[in-house]
C-alpha cells in the first residue's frame, strides 16, 4: 500500500517510486468511486504504454468511458487518439514552428530581466510569483497574441482547467469560469479573422491540410492547452530547477563558473526532479495484464515520468544530479504521437530564466528552512507552491 497523496510524499516521493519500481511496478489505486487508477514506474513498461496508442488510448471514449464537464475544452490533440490526432496535430504544427519559437528568445529575455529589475533593490524575491509564473504567462500570451491589459484574466481563466489550479473552486464555479474563458477565447478568433495579425492564434486560425481547418471548438481547446501547458509547466521547470541548484551547490557552482553549461545542465535537471510527475490520463482501452496485474478496460492508467527519469536500468547513479552527465536522455515532454509540441520553448525559457538570474545575482539562497516549502498537491505536476530567496544586491553592494 502507498500513499501517493500526502504532503510528506510530495515532498520527497523519489524513494516511494523506488520501493514501487522494485516491489509494485504496476500500482492499483482505487477511488471511493471505484474507479482504479494503475500507476506505472519501471522506464520501459512506461516507454511501451507512451508508444502503445491501441491499447493506452487518451480518448476516453475508446474506452467505453463518457466524457465529463471538461469536454468542451477537451477537443485537442492531448486527448485524441489517431486519426483525430494525427488530424489536429498536423495543423498545429503548421503554427507551432521552431522558427516562431526560436524568435522568442530576446522577448523572454527582456521579460526576465524586467522580473529581475523589479526584485534587485529589495534583495529577496518568491521566486514562484515573482519571477517563475508572470515570465511563461507573459510569454505564452505573447506568443498567442493575447493582449498585455488581459493577461492576469487569462491566467486565472485558464488555472481552472487544471485539477492544482481548480482547488478550493465547486463545480459550478469551475464550469462558469470555462465558460467565460471560451467566450473570451471565441472574441479573439473572431477579432483575428478579421484583422490578421503576425501571433499563433492568427496562425492556428489561418491553419488549413488539405482544406480542413481547425473549428470553433478546437480552436478554444487548443489554445487552452497551450496556455495550460505554455506556463504550468514551465513555472515547475524553473522553479524545481532553482531549487535543487541550491540543494547541490557543487553543481551550481559549476554553472557559475561556465555558463555556457546552461543547455546540458538543464536536461539533467529535468531528468533529476523535472516539471510533470505523471502523464495525463490514459485508458485501458482493453482487458490485460502486466506484471500480474490485471488491467481491466475503462481503468486509468498514468505513467510515472519522475520515477521513469529515475529509474537506475537506464540511468547510472539515477538518483545524483550531475550536470555533466551525458546525454541526460529524460521524458518529460512525453515520447511518441504525444511528444510536447511546445518543448523547444520550455527550453528557451528555462535556459533563459535560470541563467539571467545567476547571471544577476552573485548569491542566492533560500530564505527559509528546507522543511518549510511545500509542494504542489496532485499526481500530475510537481512543483513548489513558493521558493523565497535571498539575493545579493549589487546597488547595495556598490554603496
Amino acid at each position: 500500500m502507498f500513499d501517493l497523496f500526502t504532503p510528506q510524499f510530495k515532498a520527497c516521493p523519489f524513494p516511494t517510486y523506488a520501493t514501487m519500481r522494485e516491489n509494485a511496478p504496476v500500482y492499483g489505486h482505487t477511488s471511493p468511486n471505484g474507479r482504479t487508477t494503475w500507476y506505472i514506474t519501471r522506464h520501459a513498461d512506461v516507454m511501451m504504454v507512451l508508444q502503445d496508442t491501441d491499447r493506452f488510448v487518451k480518448d476516453s471514449r475508446h474506452a467505453g468511458i463518457k466524457g465529463g464537464a471538461a469536454d468542451p475544452i477537451n477537443r485537442n490533440m492531448l486527448f485524441a487518439d489517431p486519426p483525430d490526432h494525427t488530424r489536429l496535430r498536423a495543423l498545429v504544427n503548421q503554427a507551432f514552428t521552431p522558427r516562431r519559437m526560436n524568435a522568442m528568445r530576446p522577448q523572454i529575455e527582456q521579460t526576465a530581466h524586467r522580473l529581475l529589475d523589479q526584485v534587485e533593490i529589495e534583495g529577496k524575491i518568491e521566486l514562484i510569483s515573482q519571477y517563475a509564473l508572470p515570465l511563461p504567462v507573459t510569454v505564452i500570451c505573447q506568443l498567442l497574441g493575447v493582449p498585455a491589459a488581459d493577461h492576469d484574466r487569462v491566467a486565472v481563466l485558464s488555472q481552472s482547467i487544471i485539477s492544482a489550479g481548480a482547488k478550493g473552486l465547486s463545480g459550478r464555479q469551475r464550469r462558469q469560469r470555462m465558460r467565460e474563458f471560451v467566450a473570451y477565447l471565441h472574441t479573439l478568433f473572431r477579432q483575428r479573422q478579421q484583422e490578421p495579425q503576425d501571433d499563433l492564434i492568427t496562425a492556428l486560425v489561418q491553419a488549413e491540410e488539405n482544406g480542413d481547418t481547425l473549428s470553433e471548438a478546437e480552436l478554444s481547446s487548443m489554445v487552452a492547452l497551450l496556455l495550460v501547458t505554455g506556463h504550468e509547466t514551465t513555472v515547475n521547470l524553473i522553479g524545481n530547477s532553482v531549487y535543487n541548484l541550491l540543494q547541490h551547490p557543487a553543481a551550481l557552482a559549476q554553472l557559475r563558473d561556465d555558463p555556457t553549461r546552461i543547455s546540458a545542465a538543464l536536461e539533467e535537471l529535468l531528468r533529476y526532479d523535472g516539471p510533470v510527475e505523471t502523464s495525463t490520463t490514459r485508458w485501458a482501452a482493453v482487458d490485460l495484464t502486466l506484471h500480474g496485474q490485471a488491467i481491466k478496460r475503462g481503468d486509468v492508467v498514468r505513467v510515472v515520468i519522475t520515477s521513469a527519469n529515475r529509474d537506475p536500468a537506464v540511468h547510472e547513479a539515477a538518483d545524483q544530479l550531475d550536470i555533466a552527465r551525458p546525454q541526460p536522455r529524460h521524458l518529460q515532454f512525453g515520447y511518441g504521437i504525444h511528444y510536447c509540441p511546445g518543448a523547444p520553448l520550455a527550453r528557451i525559457e528555462g535556459e533563459v530564466a535560470i541563467a539571467a538570474l545567476l547571471a544577476r545575482f552573485p548569491t542566492i539562497a533560500l530564505a527559509v528552512p528546507t522543511e518549510q516549502l511545500r509542494w504542489k498537491q496532485g499526481v500530475l505536476f510537481r512543483g513548489l507552491d513558493t521558493l523565497p530567496l535571498t539575493l545579493a544586491n549589487p546597488a547595495a553592494q556598490k554603496l
